[in-house]
């Protein structure tokens, strides 16, 4: 199982990282700097665009349920 944590305190970050990293259960310990800019392609832009300019009522479908469907 994979398991995604938000540390709000920057200052207990690597103290968290140090005590997961003891457990003998826990593995790949990775930190993601999510403060880091991502670079999207442009031939994923071209194709959201092309999708939202596409789009028809029909397209889309009431939040609730999707919702009921993913459980």
């Amino acid at each position: 199982m994979q398991l995604l944590l938000n540390v709000t305190d920057n200052n207990k970050v690597d103290l968290l990282f140090d005590f997961l990293k003891s457990l003998n259960y826990v593995s790949n310990v990775e930190k993601l700097d999510t403060d880091q800019d991502f670079e999207v392609p442009n031939w994923h832009k071209e194709l959201v665009l092309e999708r939202i300019n596409t789009a028809t009522p029909e397209s889309f479908k009431p939040w609730n349920e999707v919702k009921n469907n993913l459980k």
